[in-house]
């Protein structure tokens, strides 16, 4: 029995494909929304729907027939009664013993494990396949913990609201529907009243409801930005204790929960006045219905059985009522809270991928810039009209005062954003007409900010290569000189070396040990482009030593982008380019811009230990 049950359940549960995808980016509107996603969800939707109403029937009906029963035994002799109704009380006896069991558990099964297993992952897939590929600019313009919530709840609320409309809505109006068709089968007056108050309790909910959406859209924008809040708080709480007292910190916080409270309550205050005049409706409906049931009997006109089923039914109407009015109030606040989450996960792609983009052929590496121009606003930062050609295997440098472009640059060249002007090419290729992975997977790039994932350090170095071995890790690891404090590693849940964990963004790891767990991954990734963003800048002096001569196999054969601050770390480039608010001031090799004596040279004249005399540039 235990396995028919579980292959029952796994069948139920495989009704669903919930990794598919149509492609298409989400309707920015709730209800348009939640029908572009059903088809997946068909089978087990209409199963659901069928089941449902054969389980509201059988309710429905088992009331009537205790009602009938009632009037059996009041009409026919105790020794005459299975002579007389023994098929009928058999029969019922096997409806609840067999049918009734066997139907619940189907529509359960298809609503708890079809539906609710699978419907949420259904919506969270489709809605990461959009956003995943969103550019970077995109997801730096919001708060990563309140964009991620809104991916992960937003299956939640769906969930939620298809699963109420199934297993209460549907199940109650059909129940109710059963019992004012089988009331009006006996006698019309006796659905009268429970017609009025069905037209009541609809159209008090048609108008509470809209009210209740928005006041749930609100709370839920409030509880998002709460959770944003917290998240950067938490990210960043090293420079909170450092700048900012405890009172502070905790005033702060204290204004987002407050605006989260003052949100819930305006929306909670909705819900208790509809809820009382719920409870007002069905008292009228219970002394109507039971009174003029009575009412009916004592005229003649109805049995006893049939007022005790009225009783029953009314009592069992309120009941129904409260559960419909929950899942009536959860729906709308899963709507409401959908409708926040929507505007964010419906935005359309900031640089769409081109239906025709060709797959991107590097021969050699040649990138071609010309008349290329970015702001980020006005007047702040950015590139204006740069051009320039970096040859096939050729070595740059780029340096430049903070804010001169130069991480601009880079992230135009990785389409992290789209340029305002000008082209790039890669081999006589336009970046704009290739594929976007393709183009990334042609670029290794180590930045200042060495980000890595909270996964172990085995996966962060073989992040994104399928079929790597540990051997070929272990290799990159020498030569980036990691390997020899990897092996050393052992985070809190006791795994070592390379399946130690490294925490959110390597904070376990110092800025030096993240910066060559860096540089193994791209020494592993091996592009035929590579991108060096202040590569070394964590390193301490000997352990760059170290690993220039690393790099310079890294190099071999690669046409090399290379932004430093120090600039002894890019004395030995082919050519170095001088930007300055974010145009090509001086080009040319080391010695011929000392030669000069312009920008570069006053760079090199004022450094310090190898450092220039300025800020690091900020990401953007």
């Amino acid at each position: 029995m235990i396995r028919v049950f579980d292959r029952f359940t796994t069948a139920v549960l495989n009704l669903v494909d919930p990794y598919t995808s149509d492609g298409k980016p989400p309707a920015p509107r709730v209800w348009p929304y939640l029908r572009a996603n059903l088809r997946p969800l068909r089978t087990v939707l209409l199963l659901s729907l069928m089941f449902t109403v054969l389980t509201a029937s059988i309710e429905v009906w088992l009331i009537s027939y205790a009602g009938r029963l009632i009037d059996m035994l009041a009409d026919t002799p105790p020794q005459e009664i299975w002579n007389a109704h023994g098929i009928g009380l058999v029969g019922a006896a096997l409806v609840l013993l067999l049918l009734r069991p066997a139907t619940q558990c189907a529509r359960h099964a298809l609503n708890d494990i079809g539906v609710q297993c699978n419907i949420a992952n259904l919506y969270r897939w489709r809605a990461h396949g959009h956003m995943a590929q969103q550019s970077v600019g995109w997801f730096q313009e919001d708060l990563a913990g309140r964009t991620s919530t809104r991916l992960v709840d937003v299956g939640n609320y769906v969930s939620n609201v298809i699963f109420n409309v199934l297993n209460a809505v549907a199940f109650g109006f059909v129940y109710m529907i059963g019992i004012v068709t089988l009331m009006a089968g006996i006698d019309l007056r006796l659905a009268l009243p429970l017609i009025i108050w069905l037209a009541l309790y609809i159209g008090l909910m048609a108008l509470i409801v809209p009210r209740m959406v928005r006041a749930q859209e609100a709370f839920q924008n409030a509880k998002s930005g709460l959770i944003g809040s917290v998240v950067d708080s938490f990210s960043n709480f090293d420079t909170l204790k450092l700048f900012a007292r405890r009172e502070v910190i905790a005033s702060d916080h204290k204004v987002a929960l407050e605006n989260t409270r003052q949100s819930l309550f305006r929306a909670r205050r909705i819900g208790v006045a509809m809820r009382t005049i719920i409870v007002t409706l069905e008292g009228a409906i219970m002394v109507g219905f039971i009174g003029y049931g009575i009412w009916l009997w004592s005229t003649g006109v109805a049995t006893i059985g049939l007022v005790s089923s009225a009783i029953a039914l009314t009592l069992r109407i309120t009941t129904m009522a409260d559960w419909i009015l929950e899942a009536v109030w959860l729906i709308f606040l899963n709507v409401g809270s959908m409708r926040e989450a929507l505007k964010t996960i419906s935005q359309p792609i900031v640089i769409p991928s081109k239906p025709d983009a060709s797959t991107l052929t590097v021969t050699g590496g040649e990138i071609a810039i010309t008349g290329l121009s970015h702001r980020y606003g006005p007047g702040y930062g950015g590139l204006n009209g740069v051009t320039l050609t970096i040859q096939s295997g050729e070595k740059v440098g780029i340096v430049g005062r903070s804010g001169a472009g130069k991480s601009t640059l880079v992230n135009l060249i990785l389409r992290f954003f789209e340029a305002e002007g000008g082209t790039i090419t890669i081999d006589g290729q336009d970046i704009r007409d290739v594929d976007q992975d393709e183009l990334r997977a042609a670029i290794g790039m180590v930045s200042q900010q060495a980000s890595l994932l909270n996964r172990s350090v085995r996966h962060n170095i073989g992040l994104g290569r399928e079929g790597v071995t540990q051997d070929q890790i272990e290799d990159a690891a020498r030569a980036a000189h990691a390997h020899a404090f990897i092996v050393d590693l052992r985070d809190k849940q006791g795994r070592r070396g390379y399946d130690a964990h490294v925490g959110e963004r390597g904070v376990k790891l110092s800025g030096g040990q993240r910066q060559r767990i860096a540089l193994a991954r791209v020494i592993l990734k091996d592009a035929p482009i590579l991108i060096l963003d202040e590569a070394t800048s964590a390193l301490d002096s000997e352990v760059e030593a170290e690993i220039q001569g690393s790099l310079q196999e890294v190099m071999r054969n690669k046409t090399v982008i290379a932004i430093a601050h120090r600039l002894s770390t890019i004395a030995q480039m082919d050519r170095i380019f001088v930007l300055d608010n974010g145009q090509i001031v001086e080009e040319g090799e080391h010695s011929s811009l000392l030669a000069q004596n312009g920008l570069y040279a006053a760079f090199w004249s004022r450094q310090s230990g190898g450092f220039l005399g300025t800020e690091a540039e900020p990401a953007h």
